[in-house]
């Protein structure tokens, strides 16, 4: 294991470390696909939770070309591990986002930067629908006498949901002493994963991504304290917080999938360069069909690259709303291309890919997996068409 680092990180630091550990982890993955503790415990030795976290708060305060260049190298050695630690950026960026740093928040922020804890989002349920089309919260969240919140719930699909210090809980606020609100408010609460209520339930059982850990988390009266508040997250929060939200969420869940692409790259090439199954001397790779579907891989990588590449540019700060349109047409198109790469993987390899010995089917089945991963198809051609159209009101989480 790399030493850990101390102090901020640059990306130089993090991505040196990373490359220590990708050989250990992609061995782990390849023996067992399942979630690993050595892996968790490996990054943040590494540094890798801290990397995102504001400068002021003592992290690595890496902007989002950064983190996709992190995200998309750990996605070679093990996907699940990538979207763990992806949800952690993306929720840790805009927890902490300047525009409302909150007391609460602010405390949290020096924690993780100096334990390189883990948080993620808890706000999927069993009966209510997906968050991002607007699905009803039915978790609730009672203030007490103290101030404090009383939470109690059913969450589903919490990723990383073993390896997490705080969980980031959607919740309707039962009193939120506001008398003349029209309808009931869903706020957001810091909750530490061990606090005495949390309790998780196994039910990630799925073919892909099998070690993000997904699972259920139920919240049986757990207390927290009035600061818990994770104000960034509050409905009328200001649109530079949603619309950076709405772009490191795209993009890093598209570094994901090119890091999935990439690594079917190397498995195939790997595969080209042994020697030819007819019996003829020489490498598999002097045969017409395999150079075929290894020049497909490139371009089909080659362009998603540069759609990930250059959105990221654009979004590097406070993105403007053209760029968050772009933002998650990116992800829809990054997935396609690296989904035609892993396919033309499989296509250069053969029947052994089909193997279970073989990587290449733990790619296609993460890739496959990492689809239905918000804002799906429908949701993202109707911004872009929108967008196109000057009928932008309408946002890309709705």
């Amino acid at each position: 294991m790399v030493s850990p680092l101390t102090g901020a990180r640059t990306e130089r630091q993090v991505l040196a470390a990373l490359q220590e550990l990708v050989p250990a982890i992609s061995a782990r993955v390849a023996r067992e696909d399942r979630p690993h503790a050595e892996t968790f415990a490996d990054l943040r030795a590494a540094g890798l939770p801290s990397f995102v976290i504001p400068a002021a708060y003592g992290g690595g305060g890496a902007t989002l070309p950064q983190a996709s260049r992190v995200i998309r190298t750990l996605a070679a050695a093990d996907a699940s591990a990538a979207l763990v630690l992806a949800m952690h950026y993306i929720h840790g960026t805009r927890l902490l986002s300047p525009q409302v740093p909150g007391r609460g928040a602010a405390e949290l922020g020096r924690t993780l930067a100096v334990t390189d804890g883990l948080v993620n989002f808890a706000s999927s349920e069993r009966l209510s629908g997906a968050p991002s089309r607007g699905g009803a919260v039915q978790t609730r969240a009672t203030r007490g006498d103290d101030g404090s919140w009383l939470l109690s719930g059913h969450k589903r699909y919490v990723t990383g949901s073993i390896a997490l210090d705080h969980l980031l809980v959607s919740a309707t606020v039962d009193d939120d002493g506001d008398d003349t609100a029209a309808e009931p408010v869903a706020r957001t609460f810091v909750v530490p994963a061990d606090a005495d209520g949390v309790r998780i339930e196994p039910t990630w059982d799925t073919f892909g991504m099998r070690g993000s850990a997904s699972h259920d988390v139920i919240l049986d009266g757990v207390t927290v304290s009035a600061d818990a508040v994770a104000e960034a997250y509050d409905p009328e929060v200001a649109p530079e917080i949603t619309r950076t939200f709405g772009a490191w969420w795209a993009l890093l869940l598209a570094s994901i999938h090119l890091g999935i692409a990439e690594a079917a790259r190397e498995a195939a090439l790997v595969f080209a360069t042994g020697p030819r199954g007819d019996g003829r001397p020489g490498s598999r790779a002097e045969q017409p069909r395999t150079q075929e579907h290894a020049a497909r891989v490139e371009l089909a990588l080659l362009q998603a690259r540069l759609l990930l590449e250059d959105a990221a540019r654009r979004c590097e700060g406070v993105p403007e709303p053209a760029d968050v349109v772009q933002a998650t047409a990116t992800k829809l198109l990054v997935h396609r291309h690296a989904s035609d790469a892993v396919d033309h993987a499989c296509r250069l390899v053969g029947g052994a890919s089909v193997w279970n010995a073989s990587p290449l089917g733990r790619h296609f089945r993460d890739l496959r997996v990492a689809l239905f991963n918000p804002p799906n198809e429908d949701v993202v051609i109707d911004a872009v068409g929108r967008a196109a159209l000057g009928l932008n009101e309408k946002g890309t989480w709705t």
